[in-house]
């Protein structure tokens, strides 16, 4: 599993899609979480549009991954850039 701080790692770094596609993660979002939770959003930008879905994506850092995309538009891009966003919310293992 990737951890919150890989992914933060990675904000501005392109990940292949299996169709030869990229998309580059714009943004991780880490809003307030209840104690014992991590919950973080990931906001990947590209010039292409996706439906819902499970996508599989590679990026040199983090290898192979597979990620829930839900597109969320184009958010005032005028330049053909489409947003999609996953959503991570995992208990954390006690100690």
């Amino acid at each position: 599993m990737i951890t919150l701080q890989q992914w933060k790692d990675c904000e501005g770094q392109a990940f292949a899609l299996e169709n030869g596609d990229s998309l580059t993660l714009a943004e991780v979002n880490v809003p307030v979480s209840p104690e014992g939770w991590e919950c973080f959003s990931l906001l990947f930008a590209g010039q292409l549009q996706l439906e819902q879905g499970a996508v599989v994506m590679r990026n040199e850092t983090l290898g192979e991954e597979s990620v829930f995309l839900v597109p969320v538009g184009p958010l005032g891009a005028s330049d053909g850039t489409y947003h999609f966003e996953a959503v991570f919310n995992r208990q954390l293992a006690s100690a």
